[in-house]
């Protein structure tokens, strides 16, 4: 979505600007009551969060989880995430290597 921190529509078509959600049914973006952010917290989506120093990683069917790792990656399983310098391969973690072609 072309807006900063924006809410992806389950239609994957639209988007909703940060704090709203989206009525797919009624084609519109609604308000939604804000819950207040913990204290340094790195937002998912508009009501959704993760604490400082973790990282959102879209999970099944909408969902979120969070990364322990700010810096991480998030597995394309929407469950697991790998540390800095490494990547999800083969149902794990595997360090970057610079040797590696």
């Amino acid at each position: 979505a072309p807006l900063p921190q924006a809410v992806c529509c389950k239609d994957r078509e639209h988007c909703c600007p940060w704090g709203y959600t989206c009525n797919v049914a009624a084609q519109s973006c609604e308000k939604q009551r804000q819950r207040k952010p913990p204290a340094a917290a790195v937002p998912c989506d508009a009501t959704h969060f993760c604490r400082g120093g973790q990282k959102c990683c879209a999970g099944p069917r909408g969902t979120w989880g969070c990364c322990p790792f700010a810096e991480g990656s998030c597995c394309s399983d929407g469950r697991h995430c790998c540390p800095p310098r490494s990547l999800c391969a083969l149902g794990s973690c595997q360090p970057l290597r610079w040797d590696v072609a």
